[in-house]
């Protein structure tokens, strides 16, 4: 039998491409960050000695592999929206990025307001607020009241089936 699709399954699937798409988007940030020789989240160009050029390297490395780490997080969460525990891991990873392009731009003062910082956190903000939302709006957690689970209920049957045998044996005693 044919799965149906209501209008809601349709929303899931949509808000799950967004998450793959913005995963996509980290999976560049860190192609990007391995690529470019220079770390495009700093933006003091006055500053050209050798080792901050080479801690500049590091940080790339360490933002591309943060960026694939945050990547598969997203992709795990999209295949797995159904499970609190996974949608919270992708929940907090997005949090950890918004604070990170924050506190780099404004507390830090280490990279400038550009594209590469406001995209990405306004995207995150997006999927942050709709992993929140649509789980609790389209009921995804809650247990469905009319289905047991399938072992209790074998277990259940197995067990009026000896009760059943005792009885019996008790009877032609």
């Amino acid at each position: 039998m044919p799965v149906q699709k209501t209008a809601s399954n349709k929303v899931l699937y949509a808000f799950r491409g967004f998450i793959a798409f913005v995963a996509f988007i980290d999976l560049g940030t860190a192609l990007r960050n391995y690529v470019e020789r220079r770390s495009f989240m700093s933006g003091n160009e006055e500053l050209t000695d050798v080792k901050l050029i080479e801690a500049d390297f590091t940080i790339c490395r360490i933002m591309g592999i943060y960026s694939i780490l945050k990547a598969i997080t997203l992709i795990q969460t999209t295949l797995y929206i159904h499970d609190k525990a996974c949608v919270v891991t992708g929940s907090l990873m997005l949090v950890v990025n918004m604070i990170f392009s924050i506190t780099e731009c404004l507390y830090f003062r280490s990279s400038t307001m550009n594209f590469y910082v406001v995209f990405p956190f306004i995207l995150n903000s997006i999927t942050l607020s709709g992993l929140y939302y649509l789980p609790k709006k389209m009921r995804l957690w809650e247990p469905l009241p009319d289905c047991e689970d399938e072992n209790s209920e074998l277990l259940k049957k197995i067990g009026n089936m000896k009760k059943r045998r005792l009885q019996n044996k008790q009877k032609n005693n």
